[in-house]
C-alpha cells in the first residue's frame, strides 16, 4: 500500500474530468495525486498531515495561457491610468508620478482607455509637455499598442520631423510634418526602449519584483503561467531568475516561457524542453495590432473610421516563412491575430506548414477575436488551439457595435461557436493589459457582461458558454495546449497535485456573482503556496 505525505479531506473536489464529477478527498505523495475519492478511504492512506477543508469547493489550479509576467512587473512601477476620465486627469496622475521618480528616469503611465476619456482623443506631446519639457514622459494605452510621448521623449527616441519607418502609419504627424507624440506598435521596441532603458534597473530589483508578481498569481489561484517575452529586450525574460527562485524554493508558479527569439534555430531549444517547473513554450509572432487602436487588420474598414483597415505586420509570404521555419524545428507556433484579415493570414500560414511537414505541434492563435466566414471550418482541420482572453469582453459591451458594426459584432470572440465546432479554447488575461484574476474572465465568458455592473447588458449573448466550459479554459484545456494534459489540468491520480480551494461553489452560485468568489488556498504539488488570512 502507498501511504500519502498529505491528505485533504471533507472537500468538494471538482475533478474537471467531466461535468459535475466531484470527490470528497485526495491523497498526495511526492507532489502528485495518488488517490481521489472518499474521506474515509483517504484517511486510511494518511501517514503525514491531514487537512480538513470543511466542505469547501475545490478546482484544479488555474493556468493563465497568455500573460506577460515581467511586463506586469513593469506596469506596477508606472502610474495607473485605467480610471482616468479626461486628459486633465491623466496629466494630474502623471504629474504626481513625476514628483516621485528618481532624476534621469522616464515618467511612465499605463492602462489609458481612450473610450473613458471625455475628449475622445489621446494626449499628445503638447499636453504632456505641460507636465515637464525637460523630462521624458511616456503614456501607454490600455491595449499596449499605442504610446504617447512628450517632446523630450520624442527627442531621445530620435523621432522628429521627417522621421521615416519601414511600416507606414505607426507615427502620427501634424500639418507641419512634426510628430504629434502618438506612435504605435513596433516603434516602442525599436526606438523608445533603447532610449528609455529598463524600468527595473538592477538584477536584484528585477528578481524581487518578479517574485512579488508570482505571489500575486497564486493569490488568484494561478499555478501555471504561460508567459510571453516582455518589452525589456531579454528574449527569455529572466530565465536565470526563474531558475534562482526555483533553487531558493521561491517559485510558487510553474513557468512556460514563450519567446519571439529564434531559439530553435540558434540553440536547439524547442517546445517542451525543461522540467515541470520551467519549460520552453511557443515561438511568438505578431500578425496585427489591436481593435482599441484600430490597428487590428480587417477586411473592411472600421465602422467608426471607415478609411482605416488596420495594420498587417507581415505580408503572407513573410508569415508563411516565419511559421514554417519555427514549425519545422519542432516549435509550437503562437501568433497574435485579432482582426479577420489577420486571422486569414495566420490560418493560411498554418495550412501551408502542415502541408509541407505534416502535424508536428499545435498552432496557437492568440486572441482570435474576429473570425470571418469559413475560418472555423478551416481551423477545425488543423491542430489549432484558440488562446482567448474572455476578460476582454467587459471592455467591449458598450463599444463593440460602434467600432466594428452590428453585423461583424455577431462574430466577436465567438466562444460557443468555437467550442460547438470541437475546437480547444484556452483562457488567459494578457496582463498587464487586464486583471490577472481568472474568475473575472470566467464570469465574462459565461455572461458576456461587465462583472458587478447592474445594467445586465450582454455582448452577443448567443455566444455565452457554460461555467464548466469556462473553467475548462483555465484548467484542462490550458494543460492540453502545451501537451501536458497527462500531467496536470484535472484532479486525477498520477497528475500534479495543483488545486485551489474557493470561498463559494462556482457551479452553484448565480453566474453574475462568480467575480465575488475568493481563492482561500492555492496548492502546488501538494504544498500550500497561498492561504488567505481572515481578519
Amino acid at each position: 500500500m502507498y501511504f500519502a505525505d498529505k491528505v485533504f479531506i471533507n472537500g468538494k473536489f471538482y475533478t474537471m474530468e467531466s461535468e459535475g464529477k466531484y470527490a470528497e478527498a485526495v491523497a498526495v505523495k511526492d507532489g502528485k495525486f495518488i488517490f481521489v475519492g472518499t474521506t474515509e478511504e483517504a484517511v486510511e492512506l494518511a501517514k503525514g498531515e491531514i487537512i480538513d477543508l470543511q466542505g469547501a469547493p475545490v478546482l484544479p489550479a488555474f493556468t493563465d495561457t497568455h500573460i506577460h509576467l515581467v511586463m506586469d512587473c513593469e506596469a506596477r512601477q508606472r502610474a495607473d491610468l485605467k480610471g482616468a476620465c479626461s486628459i486633465g486627469e491623466v496629466l494630474k496622475l502623471m504629474k504626481e508620478k513625476a514628483e516621485n521618480i528618481p532624476h534621469g528616469r522616464w515618467v511612465q503611465g499605463t492602462g489609458l482607455h481612450i473610450e473613458h476619456i471625455k475628449e475622445q482623443r489621446f494626449p499628445d506631446r503638447h499636453d504632456l509637455d505641460k507636465i515637464a519639457k525637460d523630462v521624458p514622459i511616456l503614456v501607454q494605452s490600455y491595449c499596449g499598442h499605442i504610446f504617447m510621448l512628450n517632446s523630450k521623449a520624442l527627442e531621445k527616441a530620435g523621432i522628429g520631423k521627417g522621421f521615416k519607418w519601414h511600416i507606414d502609419g505607426l507615427v502620427d504627424f501634424d500639418d507641419d510634418g512634426e510628430p504629434t507624440g502618438i506612435v504605435r506598435e513596433g516603434i516602442y521596441n525599436d526606438c523608445i526602449l533603447p532610449a528609455m532603458g529598463p524600468i527595473l534597473p538592477t538584477y536584484d530589483i528585477k528578481k524581487e519584483a518578479l517574485y512579488g508578481e508570482l505571489k500575486e498569481c497564486v493569490k488568484n489561484g494561478i499555478v501555471c503561467a504561460s508567459t510571453y517575452t516582455s518589452y525589456s529586450g531579454d528574449p527569455l525574460e529572466y530565465l536565470y531568475q526563474y531558475k534562482e527562485l526555483e533553487d531558493e524554493g521561491r517559485l510558487p508558479v510553474r513557468i512556460i516561457l514563450n519567446s519571439s527569439a529564434p531559439l530553435a534555430k540558434s540553440i536547439g531549444a524547442v517546445t517542451g524542453i525543461g522540467n515541470e517547473n520551467i519549460m520552453i513554450g511557443a515561438k511568438k509572432l505578431f500578425s496585427d495590432g489591436s481593435l482599441n487602436s484600430r490597428s487590428a487588420a480587417l477586411f473592411e474598414g472600421y465602422s467608426d473610421e471607415p478609411e482605416t483597415y488596420g495594420v498587417l505586420v507581415h505580408d503572407q509570404k513573410e508569415m508563411n516563412k516565419e511559421v514554417l521555419e519555427a514549425y519545422q524545428y519542432g516549435m509550437e507556433v503562437s501568433v497574435h491575430a485579432i482582426g479577420d484579415r489577420a486571422m486569414e493570414m495566420v490560418i493560411t500560414a498554418a495550412e501551408n506548414a502542415v502541408k509541407v511537414c505534416g502535424v508536428k505541434k499545435h498552432f496557437r492563435i492568440i486572441h482570435a477575436m474576429l473570425p470571418a466566414a469559413g475560418h472555423i471550418e478551416r481551423m477545425k482541420k488543423l491542430p489549432v488551439i484558440l488562446d482567448v482572453q474572455p476578460i476582454f469582453l467587459r471592455n467591449w459591451v458598450d463599444l463593440c457595435e460602434e467600432r466594428i458594426g452590428k453585423e461583424r459584432m455577431q462574430h466577436f470572440m465567438p466562444l460557443k461557436s468555437y467550442m460547438d465546432a470541437g475546437m480547444v479554447v484556452t483562457g488567459g488575461s494578457d496582463a498587464p493589459v487586464e486583471d490577472i484574476n481568472p474568475l473575472l474572465g470566467i464570469e465574462c465568458a459565461v455572461t458576456r457582461t461587465v462583472p458587478g455592473e447592474e445594467s445586465g447588458k450582454a455582448l452577443v449573448p448567443k455566444e455565452c458558454i457554460s461555467v464548466f466550459q469556462a473553467v475548462s479554459m483555465f484548467t484542462k484545456n490550458a494543460a492540453f495546449c502545451t501537451d501536458q494534459e497527462k500531467v496536470r489540468g484535472t484532479i486525477t491520480p498520477g497528475k500534479l497535485a495543483d488545486f485551489i480551494v474557493l470561498s463559494k461553489d462556482i457551479f452553484t452560485i448565480p453566474k453574475k456573482e462568480i467575480h465575488k468568489i475568493k481563492v482561500e488556498k492555492t496548492i502546488k504539488g501538494g504544498v500550500i503556496v497561498y492561504e488567505s488570512v481572515n481578519d
